[in-house]
């Protein structure tokens, strides 16, 4: 089979391009590697090379001298007709952007194309190893004003140490040593934030779907561990709930986005965020969306693409997820993203969109829909049947669905239609084998089949 230039092959007639071969090692490695071939010319045939004694030696020192960091590929040296060809295989490299003559490539169909200094920003940014929440904050813990009840009520409830003051405890687990504390302490503990402007919390209200009219707005400059509970009195004061009656002593609340889901988003955005990022968090509501910002984006070993299927978990700030963990902000590692999804679908909304840009990490809520909701269930049983269903039996499956004690005067009063129509619909949705009763009138409940 003749070899072709391709996204991770690159042919070389000989050694006189040294230069370019390297480029191209470069290039593979800050994608998803490669392999150059020494030997054929770009129509894939054979220049019949003969390989020198020290060619290969020589070759592996010129990669040596002019990449950065070092690239290590493999080089095999094989007959191919009358001469021979050296194959020359790199890795996707593992600490990126990766120089070659001062210079940085990436590989672009069958071409290397010189990064953008914003590209190898980003991926210095991506790439790079953080320990900014082990790190020090320049500030004498003396002068830092602590959160002296949240410090008491975490000790009591998790911790259970004997402390003399807020600083002691801090010390004793480890967020003051050598007379200086660390950021983890200070972004979890402090009463207000004045050293780390990015670590501030920003939401708002805007009105219809842009950003370009506020309707609300707040900073949160506390600590991190009480922004939680007081994001989501923010949020919760701009979006909608519906009371539904189950039949029990108290109403059911069904709020336009899973509070749950919300939540979980909020932690996620606060600890793993990227504190070395100037950005702050953001809060964005809008008439039909709400979206979570975290600055910086996913481990390099996390794929955007697969974020749904992978149940991973890769902190970027170790101690702050191990605080939360502590305190039982978070339960466990790994299945943020499927818990959202599936407090979403429990809730009737759309599996919210993830995504990058402008080099923060978004989750991108959709507004629960119940006549959209209420369609999508009609559709999918009809179709079952080979027919659509009409449109006040999608409404009452839907409602069944959400609330399976709902009564036929509650069905009758939210399609806006008569008891004794309900009672007809719900005879035709028995008959077609949709729906049923389990147990009495009263006392019992509706399964949707």
């Amino acid at each position: 089979m003749q070899l072709k230039e391709s996204e991770k092959i690159e042919l070389k007639a000989s050694f006189s391009e040294w230069k370019e071969a390297i480029i191209s090692l470069c290039a593979f490695a800050n994608k998803k590697g490669g392999k150059v071939v020494i030997g054929m010319d770009d129509d894939g045939i054979a220049t019949g090379i003969q390989i020198g004694k020290n060619t290969i030696e020589d070759f592996a020192n010129k990669i040596k001298n002019h990449t950065d960091p070092i690239l290590y590929p493999s080089m095999n040296v094989k007959t191919f007709g009358l001469g021979e060809i050296v194959e020359i295989e790199v890795s996707e490299s593992d600490n990126k952007p990766v120089f070659a003559f001062e210079r940085a490539y990436v590989r672009v169909g069958k071409t290397n194309q010189k990064m953008s200094q914003t590209e190898v920003r980003e991926l210095i940014k991506r790439y790079a190893l953080s320990d900014f929440d082990k790190m020090y904050l320049e500030k004498d813990p003396k002068t830092v004003e602590f959160d002296d009840k949240l410090i008491e009520n975490v000790n009591k409830e998790y911790y259970k140490l004997k402390t003399i003051s807020s600083s002691d405890f801090l010390e004793k687990i480890g967020l003051i040593a050598k007379n200086k504390v660390t950021n983890a302490g200070y972004l979890c503990f402090v009463k207000n934030n004045t050293e780390m402007r990015n670590a501030i919390v920003k939401a708002a209200r805007f009105k219809g779907k842009s950003v370009a009219k506020f309707l609300d707005e707040k900073e949160f400059d506390g600590n991190i561990v009480r922004a939680v509970d007081e994001i989501m009195d923010f949020i919760k004061r701009h979006i909608n709930t519906e009371f539904v009656m189950t039949g029990k002593p108290k109403r059911d609340e069904i709020w336009d986005y899973p509070l749950l889901a919300l939540r979980e988003a909020v932690i996620n955005a606060l600890i793993h965020r990227d504190y070395n990022d100037s950005g702050n968090v953001q809060i964005r509501i809008f008439d039909k969306s709400l979206e979570i910002w975290s600055p910086g984006l996913l481990p390099k070993e996390i794929n955007i693409k697969n974020i749904l299927l992978e149940n991973r978990s890769i902190p970027r700030n170790k101690k702050l997820v191990e605080i939360f963990h502590q305190i039982e902000l978070v339960e466990n590692w790994g299945a943020g993203f499927q818990r959202i999804i599936e407090e979403c679908e429990k809730n009737g909304n759309e599996i919210p969109e993830f995504s990058e840009k402008a080099g923060a990490f978004v989750i991108a809520f959709e507004k629960r829909n119940q006549e959209k909701l209420g369609e999508k269930l009609g559709e999918k049983l009809g179709e079952k049947l080979g027919e659509k269903l009409g449109e006040n039996r999608k409404n009452i499956l839907a409602l069944i669905q959400e609330n399976k004690n709902i009564t036929i005067p509650e069905l009758s009063e939210k399609i806006n239609i008569s008891s004794t129509a309900i009672e007809n619909n719900i005879a035709k949705l028995k008959e077609k084998g949709l729906l049923k009763r389990i147990g009495p009138d009263k006392g019992g409940h509706w399964e949707v089949i």
